[in-house]
């Protein structure tokens, strides 16, 4: 399995500690965001730049400052534009395990019976924006805090305690429950691509998949992810490429047959349409 994954089954943080932090620029080897989901929960923040996220069914164009609060199992993916970016992944039950009192009130939250918004703009939300500021530098040096554990506890239950307060959650719906199913068929398909993508695909194929007609199929696709299924196709394929041309010793030729693309004119001329130049001269801006 290579380094872009749609379920990220990362092992974020230790057993006692079930956290992890990550600061990520444009020099860092998954700057790209391709959509993915995982089990925790994900506080995001735009350090610089501008960042087009799509959550679910939704699209934010976020800029330094705003925050995004993921829940478990949201599709989601994004473009950096300039960006960095650090998030905080958490598994939020495993962090209250043994803490009874203050798992009651955070019950409906990791059972998502009360789903908090996901969007929060600096210029609207400077509690929000205080907590997250401080949850962040405890993990930016070892200089920061010298009990990062004791921060992340405490600045959670103020992030879920005000989220109470100012009532920033809705009750789970039927209506939810249809969007979920929906984004689980594409789910489904996501685990196919990124098990068969070196194999040939079709839009015929991936519709099959879930059972889907190819017109209906393409039209959810496109509403959940802003590209069409063989776009992401070869978008995803590219991401692979660009992964092993610059951790690997193996020809250009080996790689894009690797990927998914039996000749190599085509996979030169994709390569370049994503990422603007030639998979040669990628693999030495990456060596340099």
């Amino acid at each position: 399995m290579y380094a872009f994954t749609h379920l990220d089954q990362t092992r974020h943080g230790t057993p006692s500690f079930p956290a992890e932090y990550y600061y990520v620029d444009s020099r860092h080897p998954r700057y790209q965001m391709p959509f993915h989901w995982h089990n925790e929960w994900e506080i995001l923040r735009i350090l610089a730049g501008e960042f087009r996220m799509y959550l679910d069914e939704e699209e934010y164009d976020a800029r330094a400052g705003d925050i995004f609060l993921i829940r478990p199992g949201m599709l989601h993916g994004g473009i950096p534009s300039s960006c960095t970016y650090e998030c905080f992944v958490f598994d939020l039950y495993g962090l209250f395990r043994s803490m009874d009192m203050v798992k009651g009130y955070l019950r409906p939250f990791y059972r998502q019976l009360q789903l908090p918004g996901t969007f929060f703009p600096a210029a609207e939300n400077s509690a929000i924006s205080a907590i997250t500021n401080e949850l962040m530098a405890a993990f930016r040096s070892s200089e920061e805090s010298d009990c990062p554990e004791l921060v992340t506890v405490g600045c959670l239950c103020r992030l879920f305690s005000w989220i109470r307060k100012e009532g920033c959650f809705v009750q789970s719906s039927a209506a939810a429950d249809d969007e979920l199913r929906r984004v689980d068929q594409i789910k489904t398909v996501l685990e196919y691509i990124e098990t068969n993508f070196s194999s040939p695909l079709s839009l015929e194929k991936l519709a099959g998949v879930v059972g889907m007609n190819p017109k209906y199929f393409c039209r959810v696709f496109s509403r959940l992810t802003h590209q069409s299924p063989m776009d992401y196709v070869n978008f995803y394929r590219i991401e692979q490429a660009a992964y092993l041309l610059s951790s690997t010793a193996l020809s250009v030729t080996a790689i894009a047959m690797e990927c998914g693309f039996w000749e190599s004119s085509y996979f030169t001329k994709v390569f370049k349409k994503y990422k603007g130049v030639t998979p040669k001269k990628y693999r030495q801006a990456a060596a340099g």
